[in-house]
């Protein structure tokens, strides 16, 4: 019974098990080819991000930002945007798992202490919306960027120039969106006194982010990143490594592993590569609505070269069905939660608002197509 549970509440977790076991019963047992096929350069920025971004959560700093931005009273429609706007940038530098862990919570509690329950399902859907789009910018968004951006070694510079225009216009969008929620006055709870902040703990937690993301940016090895970051978490807190999401961890050994034995099968050696040449984009975003995206992304990247198009297929392909993005799948648990949640109603909405921004998103990516082949045709 405690077995079914278990995968009830992680099916992402085992589908990837199932599929390790799987492709391990077809190939000769090599425990050097399966370790080659992990990479732990990856595994280790993770852990070390999780565990940073873990004690600034605790530390209180968004939540005191929060409070310094409004005061008694307010618009519910622009404290929606600051909650939907505070995923999408925050998304960026700290992953959609981690901006949705930080900000649904905080924003289910503001709507539900000024009796603005119904703004909860629009503002949680918006915001979900909100981090998978907005974490598309940097490699260090979302873990499917973060492996693409190590498995091609792509440069800064490249990547940018592929994620900022989606994700230009879906931040134009969202926010136009925001402009249909209702417009009320919202009492909020009195403020926190700026001497709780334990600054210099946050400073420090501040320094070793920068490490992380010199790390990204190839400035430092990994060898450096362990021997400075993982020393200094544990002097700082050691209780902060009981905060990393280990189930992400095991689910990415569990992808390296599966990958790393298909590729030892002659059959899929060849037609994969051949079923995805010149139809990654299409491809990867399909395979995203029922697999979900990171898995996605382990499996195709072997299979093509084309990073630009899997890179786009995999965030864009995040929009969809609630599982397209398991980072959805946090927001929904944090709104199920609530007192008085409507399941049904959620997903309507959430499914809609997906949908509605996913085709009008491929609808202007055509249009930009067709008004380039126009223009280099004449």
């Amino acid at each position: 019974m405690y077995f079914i549970r278990m995968i009830r509440r992680n099916p992402d977790l085992a589908m990837a098990a199932l599929l390790a076991a799987a492709t391990m019963s077809v190939v000769p047992f090599a425990p050097q080819s399966m370790l080659q096929s992990i990479n732990f350069s990856l595994l280790l920025l993770l852990f070390c991000l999780m565990s940073i971004v873990a004690g600034l959560r605790q530390s209180g700093l968004l939540t005191y930002a929060y409070r310094q931005v409004f005061q008694a009273e307010t618009s519910s429609r622009k404290l929606g945007r600051f909650f939907i706007f505070s995923c999408f940038f925050s998304s960026m530098l700290i992953t959609n798992d981690v901006a949705l862990i930080i900000f649904v919570p905080m924003s289910i509690l503001v709507f539900t202490e000024g009796h603005a329950v119904r703004l909860m399902i629009p503002v949680v859907v918006w915001q979900t919306i909100a981090a998978n789009m907005g974490s598309m910018l940097t490699p260090i968004g979302n873990p499917q960027n973060l492996y693409l951006y190590a498995y091609y070694g792509m440069d800064i510079g490249t990547f940018l120039q592929l994620t900022a225009p989606p994700v230009l216009l879906s931040g134009t969008l969202i926010y136009l969106a925001t402009c249909f929620l209702p417009d009320r006055i919202v009492q909020l709870s009195t403020g926190v006194a700026a001497d709780v902040l334990p600054m210099r703990r946050i400073l420090w937690l501040l320094g070793l982010f920068l490490f992380c993301l010199l790390y990204v940016l190839r400035v430092i090895p990994a060898t450096w990143l362990a021997a400075l970051v993982l020393p200094a978490v544990a002097v700082i807190d050691c209780r902060l490594f009981r905060a990393v999401d280990y189930k992400l961890l095991l689910l990415f050994v569990l992808l390296f592993v599966t990958v790393g034995n298909l590729s030892r099968m002659p059959f899929m050696q060849s037609w994969p590569a051949a079923l995805l040449s010149g139809h990654e984009f299409v491809v990867s975003l399909l395979l995203s609505q029922f697999l979900s995206n990171v898995p996605a992304t382990v499996m195709l990247a072997q299979y093509t070269q084309n990073a630009g198009a899997l890179l786009l297929g995999v965030n864009i392909g995040g929009l969809g069905t609630i599982i397209a993005s398991m980072a959805s799948i946090i927001s929904f648990k944090a709104y199920l939660s609530t007192r008085h949640s409507r399941m049904q109603y959620y997903l309507s909405f959430f499914t809609l608002a997906n949908l509605g921004l996913l085709l009008t998103l491929l609808a202007c990516q055509g249009l930009f197509m067709l008004c380039r082949a126009y223009y280099y045709g004449t």
